[in-house]
């Protein structure tokens, strides 16, 4: 069975609606491509550490069945919940009863949102504030913004006396707070872990917390147990993640870094944010997964006439379940090294569903800061369990999302420790994906070179190879991942590891060590902030102009297609080292598709071939008017396709292309004997051209040193049209953002 070795990219604009700064799940798309691949209807697809619901469904839909489980109780009660959602209209009443419930004689709803009234700057009637802006020197709100119902008026504003007054009503550390830190932290005497969750605590103002209490509380209240209850404790995690000052500020980023309130953070409306939590939810509701087991129990009974289980489980359980050699597929994004995750999971965990539930988590608190060598053993034994439920011809597939290189160190090491043998390890951008089989590969050598030696051999080897089959510079990651797929693949991560006695640690600096060494020695020289070779030799086709090629034939080959399933078709055609960034493959869609149908790509019709042969060809045409208007002789010049001459002196030479052909152009830098060079492309190709010049430092050194300038089709269309053209016109209209373009340009020919 031939491994997937080439990119299963995800759906674009998955995201995660609840609990973002503790999932990285596997993205849609993704399942199908194993699952086709490696199972049979009716097999088992095995998926720990399952962190969102995209896996189960596409399993499911490919008529497998699936065991998925989390350690975690909050990640498996999220999971579990987005799988088989409360029906919108249950939700809706239930939602209606809690917002109804009585507080202080009036609706919990109207309490709540009544923490947060002010002033309209415009008409001076009462509002109600959306979210504050605090300041963190000043323990103050200093903006806010609303929507005044009354006169329609919506903005941000300056907080104003009334509303300091009104925050000061609710106490730092009322009853609400003791209410929240002794169900979070029970045991007071003793408990280290107490301090700091006080601290944490303080990523809520205090009428956020106060707020946020309220809602648990009546939750507990209403719903002690049952469906209605689980779907509300997902609504309030999402507004104890979204009404934290972790959450990013309108308009920003999210913070994944700390536990610290930064300088300026958000402080939402809770009950909006609950009803906006609801609102995203009922999307769920018509995407159930029908047939689930309520319990392991069930699904052990069901045998293989059942669909599956989604719930809270420990890997190490999982033989007790299953019998040995009896997987085909095991699927898993695995936890993160991430410490700031783990807090929020204990944090939010023991506040929604109590501290003893969340007990297991306990130890990973120790972790104050990422430790790979500890995360590789963990995960040694983890795999390790994982592979003996593997058959001969199984997969265990890593998919790894928004990760460091670093943490692919610690899963191959780990890999290595639990004797499983990597088919493939591709990398694009910050995303993996690594295919383990229980075959572990021998030895390659019984070499008397010690480790290191052989390490930093098969590193320039795994470079220098990845480099010349790519043709252009490559960045760290590109060549890391090329490396360690290398050492993974012959078994030197294992020589490494069973020569170092010390453990994962002193084996993590040993290979590090190694590849540094290789990559700062000859063959290799650095560009910018990537790698080359300093005597390039044997250098294939640059891959951008390669990616840029299959990426118009899989448009021109297709009626439409999704975002998704173009990624997909170009990636195809491009396994192992050769994986582009996303970054470039969505570049040619946009130079060359468009979408008719919202949603839905195709080519468009200008670049069908021979629509741009004829446009070329006219635009050749257009270049020689041109240069004899100018009163130059202008001719065809191999192996340029215009060039303006005086006398014998050729003065300017073009190279007209309809593709974005910039490596192709730069060929011919030394052929130009004294001309300054254009490339001229359609305007749909200036993107593509400036993408592809900021990503190759080389090609930005050659367009500096030889002048090149770049003209776009439609200039010389509008400059061949005017009465009456001198250089200074031709001069406006070079470049990828041209003088011509600029809306304060002062022209006299345009």
């Amino acid at each position: 069975m031939e491994p997937i070795d080439y990119f299963v990219p995800g759906e674009p604009g998955e995201e995660e609606a609840i609990a973002s700064h503790l999932r990285r799940p596997i993205p849609a798309g993704v399942t199908q491509a194993y699952v086709a691949a490696y199972t049979g209807p009716g097999d088992l697809v095995l998926v720990p550490y399952c962190q969102g619901p995209a896996v189960v469904r596409e399993a499911v839909a490919a008529q497998r069945r699936v065991l998925a489980l989390n350690f975690d109780p909050l990640l498996a009660l999220v999971a579990g919940a987005e799988v088989a959602p409360l029906p919108a209209r249950e939700l809706d009443a239930a939602v209606a009863r809690l917002g109804d419930s009585r507080k202080q004689g009036v609706p919990l709803h109207r309490y709540l949102t009544g923490l947060y009234a002010t002033t309209c700057p415009a008409c001076l009637r009462p509002a109600t504030a959306d979210y504050f802006i605090w300041d963190r020197d000043q323990s103050a709100p200093v903006v806010k913004y609303l929507r005044c119902r009354a006169c329609a008026w919506e903005g941000q504003t300056a907080v104003d006396a009334e509303d300091l007054a009104r925050l000061s009503e609710t106490p730092a550390r009322g009853m609400h707070y003791h209410y929240v830190l002794d169900r979070v932290a029970p045991h007071p005497e003793g408990d280290a872990l107490r301090p700091r969750i006080e601290m944490w605590l303080e990523l809520y103002s205090p009428r956020n917390l106060y707020a946020l209490a309220e809602l648990s509380l009546k939750i507990d209240s209403l719903f002690p147990e049952g469906p209605e209850q689980r779907a509300l404790q997902v609504l309030l995690l999402d507004c104890l993640d979204r009404c934290s000052a972790l959450a990013p500020l309108p308009g920003g980023a999210a913070r994944r870094r700390g536990l610290t309130r930064p300088n300026h953070y958000l402080e939402r409306n809770v009950w909006h944010a609950f009803e906006e939590a609801a609102s995203r939810w009922r999307s769920l509701a018509g995407r159930p997964v029908a047939g689930l087991a309520g319990s392991l129990g069930e699904f052990q009974k069901a045998g293989e006439r059942g669909v599956g289980f989604v719930g809270q489980g420990l890997v190490r359980d999982l033989p007790r379940l299953l019998p040995p050699r009896s997987v085909r597929l095991i699927l898993t994004c695995p936890p993160p090294l991430d410490p700031v995750a783990w807090s929020l999971s204990y944090l939010w965990g023991a506040w929604l569903l109590g501290a003893e539930a969340v007990e297991p988590l306990r130890p990973l608190l120790r972790q104050r800061v990422p430790d790979l060598a500890w995360y590789a053993r963990v995960m040694a034994g983890s795999l390790r369990t994982l592979g003996g439920l593997l058959r001969d011809d199984g997969r265990l597939v890593l998919v790894l999302t928004g990760q460091r290189p670093a943490l692919v160190e610690a899963l191959l090491l780990a890999a290595n420790n639990a004797r499983l043998g990597l088919t493939s390890l591709l990398r694009c951008g910050a995303d993996y994906r690594l295919e383990l089989t229980p075959t572990f590969p021998m030895a390659i050598s019984v070499s008397p070179e010690p480790p290191e030696a052989q390490i930093r051999q098969a590193a320039t080897e795994a470079a220098a190879e990845t480099i010349r089959a790519r043709g252009e510079p490559a960045t760290w990651e590109t060549v890391h991942a090329a490396i360690y797929r290398r050492l993974a693949e012959t078994g030197l991560l294992a020589r490494a590891a069973e020569a170092e006695g010390e453990g994962p640690a002193s084996t993590l600096d040993l290979v590090a060590w190694a590849v540094e060494a290789a990559l700062n020695a000859p063959p290799f020289e650095q560009v910018g902030k990537r790698w080359w070779l300093a005597a390039p030799a044997d250098v294939a086709r640059p891959l951008s102009d390669a990616v840029e090629e299959v990426a118009h034939q899989v448009l021109h080959d297709a009626l439409a297609l999704t975002e998704a399933d173009f990624a997909r078709a170009v990636y195809a055609h491009f396994p192992g080292c050769l994986t582009p960034d996303a970054e470039l493959v969505a570049a040619c869609l946009e130079s060359y598709g468009c979408q008719p149908t919202p949603g839905y790509w195709q080519l468009r019709a200008e670049d069908l071939p021979q629509a741009r042969q004829a446009g070329r060809q006219t635009v050749i045409e257009h270049l020689l008017a041109l240069g004899r208007r100018l009163g130059y002789r202008a001719a065809p010049w191999e192996p340029f396709d215009v060039a303006w001459f005086k006398g014998e002196q050729a003065r300017a030479a073009f190279v007209v292309r309809w593709r974005a052909a910039v490596g192709e152009a730069l060929a011919l830098s030394d052929r130009l004997r004294g001309a300054t060079p254009y490339l001229v492309v359609p305007g749909g190709r200036a993107a593509l051209v400036s993408y592809k010049l900021t990503h190759n430092p080389l090609w930005q050194q050659a367009v500096e040193e030889g002048g090149w300038g770049f003209i776009k089709y439609r200039h010389v269309r509008q400059l061949v049209a005017q009465p009456e053209v001198d250089e200074y016109a031709l001069r406006a209209i070079v470049g990828l953002d041209p003088i011509v373009e600029r809306e304060t340009a002062q022209l006299p020919l345009f």
